[in-house]
């Protein structure tokens, strides 16, 4: 068995574990638990309650209260009307070997994928909410990544230095002179379209883990960025007509679009060490930034 199946296996081992401590806090049903997804979350669908539990490591500083707020302000969405993943009326985040655990109400995707342009009009809504009657966590955008780098097991030393460097010089050459042009205000912060769930009623946006208080540009450079994952520039037409809005126009565009491909090397960084893929897609990915090129990269 390779270092990285070990890895995973013991992940899933752990994660196997947490998952029944934490349904037994919460009083629910785990019989014919299934394991959906083991990336940046361990992810299980309980059928017995129509429900998934996420499981986080609660190793990541600040992990916890960023669970708490996911909770509330999805909370919040549902009292609004907004098609926001509903959490299960439990108490939580719950934590158990060493994984923090969240409830949600399942919703089984059904029809194509969606489509860029479908996340235009949810997006519109969402920003045109009135103000959450709580307080948010400031955007940050670097803050995440940059826990990756350091943390990361299978990065060299040129190849840290120079993400740290690239970090270093977006956020204070150019991140923090950046004026923009809509409201701050209440934001996603990872949305594109694969945190969309097409279902009998319409679309719901899920993966709420990155909710807080920040430029409305954030929640669209995913899908302007998105040519790098095979986006054809008829989809971002029609994404920037939906939202209303063409963020590319814009002078601080580049400044997102780079500070995004950093960003979308967190996951890929945290779990290069046990799964092959994920560590053959950090090297193809730092290649090409650090070749200046516009490759395409593959989605996880």
């Amino acid at each position: 068995m390779t270092i990285a199946a070990e890895a995973e296996g013991s992940l899933l081992v752990r994660a196997g574990a947490a998952l029944g401590d934490a349904c037994r806090r919460a009083g629910l049903d785990a019989t014919g638990a299934t394991l959906l997804r083991s990336f940046a979350n361990t992810v299980y669908h309980l059928p017995a309650e129509r429900a998934v539990v996420r499981l986080a490591e609660a190793t990541t500083p600040g992990r916890y209260d960023r669970l708490v707020i996911s909770v509330r302000v999805t909370q919040w969405l549902a009292e609004q009307g907004f098609p926001a993943i509903r959490p299960l009326p439990v108490k939580q985040p719950v934590a158990a070997e060493g994984f923090l655990a969240t409830f949600w109400r399942h919703e089984e995707h059904i029809g194509p994928p969606p489509d860029p342009a479908q996340l235009g009009p949810l997006l519109r809504r969402l920003h045109d909410l009135p103000p959450v009657p709580f307080e948010l966590p400031t955007h940050d955008p670097f803050g995440t990544v940059r826990r990756a780098i350091d943390a990361s097991v299978v990065l060299d030393g040129d190849d840290r230095a120079w993400l740290l460097g690239r970090c270093e010089a977006l956020a204070e050459t150019y991140y923090e002179r950046l004026e923009f042009a809509l409201p701050y205000g209440l934001i996603h912060g990872d949305a594109h379209r694969g945190n969309m769930i097409r279902t009998l009623g319409g679309f719901v946006l899920c993966d709420w883990d990155g909710v807080c208080a920040g430029p409305r540009e954030i929640d669209l450079i995913p899908t302007l960025q998105g040519v790098r994952f095979g986006l054809t520039e008829r989809q971002r037409a029609n994404f920037v007509e939906a939202y209303g809005y063409d963020a590319t126009a814009w002078a601080g565009y580049p400044v997102l679009r780079d500070m995004r491909e950093l960003q979308t090397l967190t996951t890929v960084l945290r779990n290069a060490h046990r799964d092959r893929a994920a560590r053959e897609e950090l090297r193809h990915r730092l290649d090409s930034l650090r070749a200046g090129d516009d490759r395409l990269w593959h989605p996880f």
